[in-house]
């Protein structure tokens, strides 16, 4: 993997570049990597505002953070990889971001095999132990808000029946850095109170509802809602479509085939088509396979550093480009247990567990992921859409297309720490 303060090195000497040669016509000279370390002594002791403007500025994450942003999307192409394999022509829909965040509750209380497992297929790898603190800030450094709406909602439930006791320390962790909140429920003698109880508690924090009846089980899911940066504009009742026109600049580039590091021989795979959000830290990223490109073949070929620099800016071309894309919407519920048995994760559901940390002798019964995005013309989100083709001008005005059809990947991530919120693939719309 390519180091973190490596990439940033990179990204702030080009900014530098840019900005230096703007206001001279003269030669130009400097050390990006002596002026970053000059600003790393000050980055120690800024805070707040000054704090986030020097990060920003410099292309660094906190270092305290790192860790979890750096660890989330190489575990996301596991899952996509893991998931893709299981349903071959089913959609896939999931949130990596989401689902790390409800297995950082449980580390709290793992030990022994159950926590190294578990270490493991998170990517954590000899992270010091109080890792799971790090949600809250990965939280709040990919937090943002609509006016006063955030417009992203993280939400972990644990639920166990009466007869669990779980330890105090625990309880009080999972407050205060996992945002999630555990909820003793009846499910042995009484079922359906216990569920509707868990579902009361999840609507007051989301518009959604989970069904779940399981003795010990951690629910988990992630609302989202966030409008393009442009929207588009409704021109017939087709039905399925999205178009985007020339007014429109959307980067558009191929996956790299020369000069670029480990693939200097590699013919295009895909296209890769980014589309803004109103907050400009958040993308959604297309990838469409080139013709002769099998879907499976290019999924199983996706790796954390080929996303990097497919999606590098030097590597993403601004054009005025002729956009469809079809309305979606995707609804998906998982039962993971499977899923991270076959990423490492052995002990968690078995009477191997060790959850000594959570309360005695317990196991996890189930986890379950639920996952909904809709795409429209306005955005992507929990609103229906209208249900029409939308663009700007008509095709032949434009001397580059991008049309997307059936099968594609497309993930949505937070630009500033790299950090997918969501993968997914579409079959059929």
């Amino acid at each position: 993997m390519m180091e973190p303060v490596i990439l940033a090195n990179s990204k702030f000497s080009i900014d530098l570049l840019k900005e230096l040669c703007k206001d001279t016509k003269g030669n130009v000279l400097f050390s990006p990597l002596s002026i970053s370390s000059a600003l790393d002594p000050v980055l120690l002791g800024a805070k707040n505002d000054t704090a986030k403007q020097m990060h920003e500025a410099v292309n660094k994450m906190n270092p305290d953070i790192e860790p979890v942003i750096l660890a989330n999307p190489e575990f996301s192409i596991d899952l996509l990889k893991e998931l893709c394999k299981a349903k071959p022509q089913e959609n896939v829909l999931f949130s990596p971001l989401s689902i790390s965040s409800a297995l950082g509750l449980v580390l709290l209380g793992a030990k022994n095999d159950t926590l190294e497992q578990m270490k493991k297929a998170l990517h954590f790898g000899k992270m010091k132990s109080t890792y799971h603190c790090l949600y809250e800030e990965l939280y709040k450094e990919g937090e943002y808000k609509d006016g006063k709406k955030r417009s992203r909602q993280l939400v972990n439930c644990w639920s166990g029946d009466q007869t669990v006791k779980f330890n105090d320390d625990f309880l009080d962790e999972c407050e205060e850095w996992c945002f999630g909140s555990l909820r003793n429920a009846d499910f042995k003698t009484n079922p359906d109170a216990a569920r509707e109880q868990i579902n009361a508690w999840v609507k007051t924090k989301t518009d959604g509802d989970v069904s779940e009846d399981k003795r010990f089980t951690l629910i988990n899911t992630m609302q989202f809602k966030q409008n393009w940066a442009k929207q588009f504009e409704i021109k017939d009742k087709r039905g399925d479509w999205l178009m985007m026109g020339k007014e429109d600049k959307i980067p558009l580039g191929t996956i790299p085939h020369r000069h670029h590091v480990d693939y200097p021989k590699s013919p295009p795979e895909a296209w890769i088509l980014e589309i803004p959000y109103e907050y400009k830290h958040l993308s959604m990223f297309v990838i469409l396979p080139n013709e002769g490109t099998d879907l499976q073949k290019l999924i199983d070929s996706i790796t954390y550093e080929k996303i990097l620099v497919w999606t590098q800016p030097d590597n993403m071309s601004h054009t005025d480009t002729y956009v469809e894309m079809p309305m979606f919407t995707l609804k998906k519920e998982y039962d993971m247990e499977e899923t991270l048995n076959l990423l490492g994760i052995k002990d968690l559901f078995s009477d191997k567990c060790d959850l000594s940390g959570l309360a005695d002798k317990l196991k996890l019964s189930k986890m379950v992921h639920e996952c909904v995005v809709e795409v429209d013309e306005n955005g992507t989100g929990a609103d229906g859409g209208s249900g029409g083709v939308v663009q700007t001008h008509h095709h032949e005005k434009f001397s580059e297309s991008f049309i997307v059809e059936p099968p594609f990947l497309f993930f949505i991530r937070h630009n500033p720490t790299e950090s997918i919120l969501f993968w997914g693939r579409v079959i059929t719309p």
